[in-house]
């Protein structure tokens, strides 16, 4: 049978293995791990918007609004209703509550109540539409702008960027800001109108018929199926001019172009424009999951956004408009640096009171702890923000003060005669319970943070479970 201090020394040498691997594998995913400037949250809002232009508001209110009003709280998810009656326009809010974790069949639900309620508003009204992504935010913005080029060059090419940024990795979705409808717009001329004797009604009648987008079929022809794939369709301006139209009472046709004046233009007023240091402008809007390294997907960004604009025709700018990432990193390292400067002045505070020797071995059980916490942490998916930052440094002085209690009570052992391995398993044993309970009670303070629901405790659990883990690590 191996002796006490032969079964000790065996142990300890796979311990300070175990340490070794875990400082390596601590320090490899510190270095790649996902950091955002404060906690994720989930935004338990959406809201429902529908438009009728030209009605007023106390209209809106009593035909839009409160119908969709009474349709909501049939949801029973459902905790807060606020609704804003506009001319032309009903914006109603709501706000889920704080127990509800699983949105999707809520705005599922949602979805299907305003869709059986659409036919029951007033005849003409535009929705309602549904936007759940209120708390959608973006991490990067980049303004697209160029001299000499049209909002329709500005738009197809802003339409091409966000397809190829999508191709990065961790792109939740890319909104486009700042794009403007186009028309085509017909001006009658009276001369015309009353030259030919045509209605404006049978111009307007033949367009519709003309531009045609509808599947046009399929034929079975012996085991063969053919698609029948309509034409007509108007593909530009130019075809709209030579649309033939019937001249009514003769045999007689005339072209479009004769009769009315056809040109393509945007929307006026211009609905929610963008500029960009002066210049008109499209803004791309990116959004990220959860989960991804904000610092070196900005990098990612900064790199694919300059390739990009290497490839853009002469005359084509983008420019970042916000850039979070550097926001990110600044408020990360902020909160790391003061992690690093307290713990540097624990273990130079221990090592002057205690000793070189002493302060050295407490001082290294810290960061070995931080380390493996930092490994757990990860495997849990908590992420490293100003609040978990901040719970390692609340964790500090407990984790000091277990290692010099340990520390100090082997010490005296060893003084006493007693080996200095088997010193420390005595301590162990006899300290194990004492200090487990004093570990325990400072986590059990911080359990209703992480038992809190609602935004609050998503915002501060990361504070309880890190506190937790570093203690019980």
């Amino acid at each position: 049978m191996p002796s006490i201090t032969e079964f000790a020394l065996k142990n300890s040498r796979l311990t300070l293995l175990s340490l070794f691997v875990t400082a390596v594998v601590g320090i490899v995913v510190f270095l790649s791990y996902p950091s955002r400037e404060d906690p994720s949250i989930t935004i338990r809002m959406a809201n429902v918007t529908t438009q009728f232009p030209g009605m007023s508001p106390e209209r809106i209110e009593d035909l839009i609004t409160r119908p969709i009003e009474e349709k909501l709280r049939e949801i029973s998810e459902i905790n807060v209703i606020k609704s804003d009656s506009k001319t032309g326009v009903s914006l109603v809010k709501v706000e889920l509550k704080d127990s509800i974790t699983d949105l999707a069949p809520v705005w599922q639900d949602l979805r299907e109540k305003m869709k059986d309620l659409a036919p029951k508003l007033p005849q003409g009204s535009q929705g309602p539409f549904i936007n759940d992504n209120v708390g959608l935010t973006a991490i990067a913005s980049i303004a697209l702008w160029g001299d000499g080029f049209s909002m329709a060059e500005l738009n197809e090419t802003a339409k091409d960027l966000r397809n190829r940024l999508y191709g990065l990795q961790g792109i939740q979705k890319i909104q486009l800001f700042g794009v403007q409808e186009e028309r085509i717009f017909l001006e009658l001329s009276r001369t015309a109108i009353s030259q030919y004797g045509i209605d404006p009604s049978i111009i307007v009648d033949t367009l519709k018929q003309q531009n045609v987008i509808l599947p046009g079929g399929q034929i079975d022809a012996d085991g063969q199926t053919v698609i029948l794939e309509p034409t007509g369709n108007f593909n530009s301006v130019e075809e709209i001019e030579q649309l033939i139209i019937a001249i009514p009472n003769t045999d007689q046709v005339a072209r479009l172009s004769d009769i009315v004046k056809i040109s393509r233009s945007y929307i006026d007023p211009p609905r929610s424009p963008v500029y960009f240091n002066t210049h008109p402008a499209i803004v791309l809007s990116i959004s990220i999951t959860n989960g991804i390294n904000s610092e070196q997907f900005g990098r990612s960004l900064k790199s694919k956004v300059a390739k990009l604009q290497n490839q853009l025709p002469w005359g084509y700018v983008m420019e970042f408009a916000t850039f979070q990432p550097d926001l990110v990193e600044v408020a990360v390292n902020g909160a790391v640096n003061n992690l690093y400067q307290t713990l540097g002045i624990v273990l130079l505070v221990v090592m002057v009171f205690l000793g070189l020797r002493t302060g050295l071995i407490v001082g290294s059980f810290v960061p070995f702890t931080m380390l493996a916490g930092l490994v757990i942490m990860r495997t849990l998916d908590v992420e490293l923000q100003r609040v978990s930052i901040s719970a390692m440094i609340i964790s500090l002085g407990m984790l000091v003060d277990n290692a010099i209690v340990m520390a100090e009570d082997v010490r005296v052992r060893m003084e006493q005669g007693i080996d200095r391995f088997k010193a420390a398993i005595a301590s162990g044993k006899s300290l194990a319970v004492p200090l487990l309970t004093s570990s325990l009670t400072t986590i059990l303070f911080f359990t209703p943070m992480a038992l809190a629901e609602g935004g609050a405790g998503e915002f501060t659990s990361s504070l309880a479970i890190v506190v937790t883990i570093l203690l019980l690590t």
